[in-house]
């Protein structure tokens, strides 16, 4: 009978017995519904009284009622005599803004401001991401509070701003606000943020760019931008930055058939709407435009780039500043390890496209020009230093605030990471700027209407003209582990060895492990001798067709830029093994993969291994399994999935990996052992077997899983849609769903 009736608990202490006996007849008696009322108890602090309603009940599943009559409602009364009692939830206004939320986010904003008697709320929404972000500045009878940040989003979402939070909070300190208890209504959760020593009303720098109309507005716009840059070089890129070898067009998620199909689709909107307005001379070619993109992003090559802790979503509404140049960072949900190039190109394409909204048609040729300018210097000068053709840059102020703030970015980039930045920098501008022509007004995606759409267009197109030029795409992959020196720079054309190449001249390397493991008396040796005559007859020359002049066998692909064997203990082809581990997720919606990762590693990677001197390809996988992922899998259950070339940067001239991979599908018979040993991982975790997670792995693991997909859809164990989605999309980093 009690399963039917709803209940509501009065007086007390709300975080002591009131709490208990709610959360007792909600989950241990089974009541249908159980609420409590702020005006119906109290508690000996505001703080826990608070922190009761705002967090602890809502999280329990109890209905927390802010306003008398509706707990009169709840219990059958007549609501309407308890009007004068006046005891209501905090006033959310202006009536207006009230009128256009939906009642779950309007009860989470009454629950984060319930300590308030009123609430004036301004939206900081920035972008289209789907969350609501709010300054609410509160009232206490007549008085003014603090003003506080709300974000309200779904679940996973928060879950992922408050672990950015506690990832930045111990470097930013004051610079980031102070978080409360998250709010729970429904599929939607709330944070209060507070902001320290606010002095003045809180602006964001996007309210400060947008108003500034002056010289002198202008300058100040432009100060506190730098400032903004300083704190954030100073507390967290500098702080944590290390180096890395990354594959830009795979880390800034260019390389997918996706990018390439919205470029298409985007652009050809775009051209349509200039076609509609009577605007001539736009012979922007789409289908020329995903060619150009298809082929940048086919690169495999690497760069050393600084990874560091980043913000990951830098816009402009995200960083919010007083009257006493005190500034916040908010938004904390992308915060992951990225070059942060990602973080000042998003500032740059913010501020050419999407918040300067003045711009007319007629400036389009004018900004055609800027454009092709700025993308063609690292750093440009001011406007008294311009060229002839951009002289009306001096007396427009619309394009001196874009340039000096330019300018400002790009310096506090440059200081960082050098002008050798500039290729990623300008990756990272293509890949927001290919973004921006998806936020489209017309379509209710964005608010970029046709001047801010063409001016991201044209930009779009001279960087694909730009990258495709850059010798980046012209030069062999010069990756390497930091023990290395650096291998010598040569072109494409000149790696084949049927090429005469008189200036190539690559330094030799062997790794002292290397030399010492020839010289010890190893129980598992997988080291040849450095005298090549001394491993003739055990030479295994692999796909290699021609040697040296001393009968050292040459890499089959080419030239390296590096002599010897680096770290790699064979002569010639260095035999390894590897495995795709697949099983079906605890929930049976979908495949699982196993990978692991390196502390302070960008990528992470599948359980592979070289094979010793003396084992089989099948002794091998048997030992890398158990070692690298602590499984034994029956020989029989291990399908060979590759057979060939495998890329490794710790490849030489004169020693490569040669990769047997093998596929161990879901319905294998997998031992786990109790202890897991991973002696070349220091985490290794099950991840969903998808885009996001073939996006974390290296080029060539990647191509081994897209390889086990093709045969898992043979096998009926994922659907030829399912296959084609995730080959299509490379995209931001996943997450690993533990093991």
């Amino acid at each position: 009978m009690h399963k039917s009736v709803r209940a509501i608990v009065v007086g007390g202490h709300t975080e002591l017995r009131p709490a208990s006996i709610a959360i007792a007849l909600k989950n241990l008696f089974g009541f249908s519904q159980v609420a409590v009322s702020s005006h119906l108890i109290g508690s000996a602090t505001r703080e826990a009284h608070v922190a009761a309603l705002q967090h602890s009940l809502p999280a329990a599943g109890i209905d927390v009622i802010l306003n008398i009559a509706e707990a009169a409602e709840f219990v059958g009364l007549d609501a309407s005599t308890l009007d004068d009692l006046n005891l209501k939830a905090c006033m959310v206004n202006p009536p207006e803004f009230r009128a256009r939320l939906d009642v779950a986010p309007r009860r989470v904003i009454e629950r984060l401001c319930v300590h308030w008697t009123s609430a004036s709320i301004r939206s900081l929404q920035g972008g289209f991401s789907g969350s609501l972000l709010f300054i609410a500045e509160g009232k206490l009878g007549d008085a003014r509070t603090e003003p506080m940040v709300i974000k309200i989003d779904q679940v996973e979402q928060m879950r992922r701003e408050l672990a950015g939070y506690y990832r930045v909070k111990d470097l930013m300190g004051k610079h980031v606000p102070a978080f409360g208890f998250p709010v729970s209504d429904d599929a939607l959760v709330g944070i209060g943020m507070e902001l320290a020593t606010m002095e003045g009303k809180p602006e964001t720098l996007q309210d400060i760019f947008e108003n500034a109309d002056s010289d002198e507005l202008t300058n100040i716009f432009v100060a506190r931008l730098q400032h903004a840059l300083q704190v954030l070089a100073e507390r967290l890129y500098e702080n944590t930055a290390r180096d890395e070898w990354i594959e830009p067009y795979r880390t800034f998620a260019l390389n997918s058939e996706d990018q390439i199909r919205w470029l298409g689709e985007n652009a050809t909107n775009i051209l349509s709407y200039a076609k509609e307005a009577g605007l001539e001379g736009f012979y922007t070619d789409p289908e020329v435009m995903q060619q150009m993109l298809r082929v940048i992003t086919s690169s495999e090559n690497g760069v050393r780039s600084k990874v560091c802790l980043s913000h990951g979503d830098l816009n402009y509404q995200n960083i919010i500043c007083d009257a006493a140049r005190n500034i916040w960072f908010i938004d904390w949900t992308h915060a992951d390890d990225l070059p942060a190039e990602l973080d000042f190109a998003k500032l740059e394409n913010d501020l050419k496209f999407v918040m300067s909204k003045n711009f007319e048609k007629a400036d389009l040729d004018r900004l055609q020009q800027f454009e092709d300018y700025l993308l063609s210097v690292p750093l440009p000068p001011g406007a008294e230093s311009l060229p002839e053709h951009l002289q009306f840059v001096k007396w427009d102020l619309r394009f001196r605030k874009v340039l000096n703030s330019v300018i400002r970015i790009r310096q506090a980039c440059f200081d960082l990471f050098d002008q050798d930045s500039w290729l990623l920098y300008r990756i990272a501008l293509l890949r927001y700027s290919l973004h921006t022509l998806s936020f489209d007004k017309r379509r209710k995606r964005g608010e970029c209407g046709l001047v801010e759409l063409l001016y991201a267009l044209h930009s779009t197109e001279s960087l694909l003209f730009q990258l495709i030029a850059d010798d980046f795409h012209l030069r062999i992959r010069a990756e390497r582990p930091d023990s290395y020196p650096p291998r010598q720079a040569i072109s494409i054309d000149e790696a084949p060895w049927s090429v005469e190449s008189e200036q190539y001249a690559p330094p030799y390397y062997v790794a002292e492990e290397v030399l010492s493991n020839e010289r010890s008396a190893s129980d598992r040796p997988w080291v040849h001798a450095e005298d090549i005559e001394a491993v003739t007859e055990s030479l295994d020359r692999g796909l290699s067709t021609v040697s040296d002049d001393l009968g050292r066998p040459l890499h089959p692909r080419g030239r390296t830029g590096l002599a010897g064997r680096g770290l790699l203990g064979r002569w010639g082809a260095n035999p390894a093994v590897g495995a795709v581990v697949t099983r079906l997720s605890a929930e049976g919606d979908g495949l699982l993969v196993l990978a692991g990762r390196r502390e302070g590693q960008l990528r992470i990677s599948l359980p592979r291994g070289l094979v010793f001197l003396d084992e089989t390809r099948q002794e091998a996988i048997a030992r890398v399994l158990a070692e690298r992922a602590g499984l034994s899998v029956d020989e029989d259950e291990l399908d060979v999935l590759f057979d060939d070339f495998y890329y490794d940067q710790r490849q030489t001239d004169h020693a490569w990996l040669e990769m047997r991979a093998y596929l161990v599908s879901p319905d294998a018979e997998v031992v786990v052992p109790d202890y897991l040993s991973t002696d070349n991982f220091d985490e290794i975790e099950w991840w969903p077997l998808d885009a996001n997670t073939i996006s974390e792995l290296s080029a060539s693991s990647a191509r081994l899983v897209r390889g086990a997909l093709a045969s898992l859809q043979e096998r009926g164990y994922i659907g030829p849609e399912s296959v084609a989605r995730i080959q299509s999309r490379s995209g931001s980093p996943g997450r690993p769903l533990g093991c």
